[in-house]
């Protein structure tokens, strides 16, 4: 396995895993994965049993919070394998990664085998002072994998000793904001991804890498599903393997280019005005951005 000079800031969901099992699966395992152990359940926003010392209730919060963020993952993936197998092999191989990534989105958390070391932070939230006390302590010249969870409090990005990634699904600056895997669908016929340095702001730190992607294999029967499922099930899977791929590309570039220096990479600064920002995509419109995913059938009367 190769010690990969990264930190990734978790927050326990289908995003999180899919970059650890491509992480995994290439063969990298990372030195530190600080661990957003939230200490309110992410369905009701009530605290997770407030009167348990720090060292009960972080196990508890931690299991709730799996079972909450990684529910539709597991729903679609380990309770319908032999519906799906045969797709997430189409998948995988469509973008060139082992159909092992997969996994990571159903297994219980064993998040020691991806990295030296694990420590897990029980928080209401990415502003909460245990967290900045956990980056703070972090050694010089630390890259940080921001991996879901929030907005990044800008004193947490003005750390001098670290640097802040992020892989947006869409090409920046074009495609910023939310729901940008359907935004880059119905925008530019395609789905996108942007490795970044985070700064203040959505989506406005310095480009690393932008590229568009192409268009995944659907699983059997997606033309038929609600359009409410079929957005869970590419935000349960699709989505983060988009965004691992990306990243998993970046990481290969600058290792034959930089050293594996993630810190210092090359890049190219955004300018306020450029591009667009997009909000969450209203139900009307998430159908058209789903249509492109649709195969097109045959003309009448065509022929082979």
């Amino acid at each position: 396995m190769t010690r990969l000079p990264l930190t990734a800031l978790v927050h326990e969901g289908p995003m999180s895993r899919a970059y650890l099992g491509l992480l995994r699966a290439q063969g990298h395992r990372l030195e530190r994965i600080v661990l957003l152990v939230q200490s309110r359940d992410t369905a009701t926003g009530r605290p997770v049993l407030p009167w348990l010392p720090a060292v009960l209730r972080r196990p508890v919060a931690c299991m709730l919070q799996d079972m909450r963020m990684n529910h539709w993952p597991r729903q679609f993936l380990q309770r319908q394998r032999a519906a799906h197998g045969l797709w997430l092999q189409q998948l995988a191989g469509a973008y060139g990664v082992s159909p092992a990534v997969f996994d990571s989105l159903t297994e219980r958390p064993d998040h020691h085998q991806y990295a030296d070391v694990v420590q897990q932070v029980l928080a209401d939230g990415l502003g909460d002072p245990a967290v900045a006390a956990a980056l703070a302590a972090l050694p010089a010249r630390s890259t940080v994998l921001f991996t879901g969870g929030g907005m990044v409090p800008a004193s947490l990005l003005a750390l001098p000793h670290c640097r802040f990634i992020h892989v947006h699904p869409g090409v920046l600056p074009d495609i910023r904001g939310a729901d940008g895997l359907l935004w880059s669908l119905l925008v530019r016929g395609r789905p996108g991804a942007t490795a970044f340095y985070m700064a203040p702001g959505l989506d406005t730190g310095d480009i690393i890498q932008a590229s568009d992607l192409d268009l995944p294999p659907l699983p059997p029967g997606f033309a038929d599903l609600d359009p409410a499922t079929a957005y869970r099930l590419l935000y349960a899977v699709v989505d983060p393997l988009l965004r691992a791929v990306h990243l998993g590309r970046v990481i290969a570039w600058a290792q034959a280019t930089h050293g594996g220096d993630l810190f210092n990479l090359p890049a190219r600064a955004q300018q306020a005005d450029d591009g667009r920002t997009f909000h969450f995509m209203h139900a009307r419109l998430r159908l058209q951005a789903l249509a492109r995913l649709q195969p097109v059938p045959a003309a009448s009367g065509s022929t082979a």
